[in-house]
C-alpha cells in the first residue's frame, strides 16, 4: 500500500471523531476499512484468470436516517496477482452504497448493502509472445453483509463480506511472434473480501 493510500486511510480514521457513527445514530459519519480477498478472477472467455489473495483498501462517508437505512459514497481500491499466469489485475472504485441496518439500539447491528458506481479496472501481463498492458472503466456493482460491534457511542468495529463486480471491461495487447499483432479482449472482473473496519 503506498503512502497517498496510507494518507487517505489516515484521513478517513479522523472522521471516526465525528458526533455520529455508521450504524448506531442519525447523522454523519466516516468510515475506513481493510479487506483481505477470499475468491476472485478476471473471468476471460475460454480461461479465467485467478486471483491470488491480497489485501483491498475502503473509504467511505454517508449519512445514517432514523428509519435504519444510510447511503454513502466509497472509494476503494484492489490489487492482485494472477494465481498461474504472470501478471495481475487492478481495480480503482468509486461507488454509492446504500445500506438498512438491524437493532439501531443495540451493542450489535448486522447490516445488509447493496452499491453502484463505477470501476476502472487494469490488467497487465504476459507470457511467451503474448503481453498485454490496459485499462477500462466500466460501470460496476456489489453487495455487502456484516456486523458494527459498538466501542463506544463514536466508534464501531466492522466485520463485513463484500462482492464485487465489474463486467465488460476491454483491454487491447500484443502477440509478437514474427511481427507485432495486436489482439482485443473482453473481462468480467469479479472480487470477494472480507473486510474489518
Amino acid at each position: 500500500m503506498n503512502a497517498k493510500w496510507l494518507r487517505a486511510l489516515s484521513l478517513a480514521a479522523l472522521l471516526f471523531a465525528a458526533p455520529s457513527i455508521a450504524a448506531a445514530k442519525e447523522g454523519w459519519y466516516g468510515r475506513a476499512d481493510i479487506g483481505w480477498s477470499v475468491d476472485g478472477a478476471l473471468e476471460v472467455s475460454g480461461s479465467d484468470l485467478d486471483f491470488e489473495d491480497d489485501w483491498s483498501a475502503h473509504l467511505g462517508a454517508g449519512y445514517a436516517f432514523a428509519n435504519g437505512f444510510r447511503v454513502e459514497g466509497e472509494l476503494a481500491r484492489r490489487e492482485n496477482e494472477f494465481e498461474s499466469f504472470p501478471g495481475e489485475a487492478r481495480a480503482t472504485s468509486l461507488m454509492l452504497n446504500a445500506f438498512y441496518d438491524f437493532h439501531r439500539e443495540g451493542r450489535i447491528r448486522p447490516y445488509v448493502g447493496v452499491g453502484v458506481g463505477g470501476a476502472n479496472i487494469e490488467a497487465e501481463g504476459g507470457v511467451g509472445p503474448i503481453s498485454f498492458d490496459d485499462d477500462d472503466t466500466v460501470f460496476a456493482y456489489q453487495a455487502l453483509v456484516g456486523v458494527a460491534f459498538e466501542i463506544t457511542e463514536q466508534l464501531d468495529l466492522d466485520v463485513g463480506y463484500r462482492y464485487f463486480v465489474a463486467p465488460d471491461a476491454g483491454f487491447t495487447g500484443t502477440i509478437d511472434i514474427e511481427t507485432p499483432e495486436p489482439f482485443s479482449f473482453d473481462g468480467d472482473y469479479e472480487h470477494q473480501a472480507v473486510t474489518v473496519g
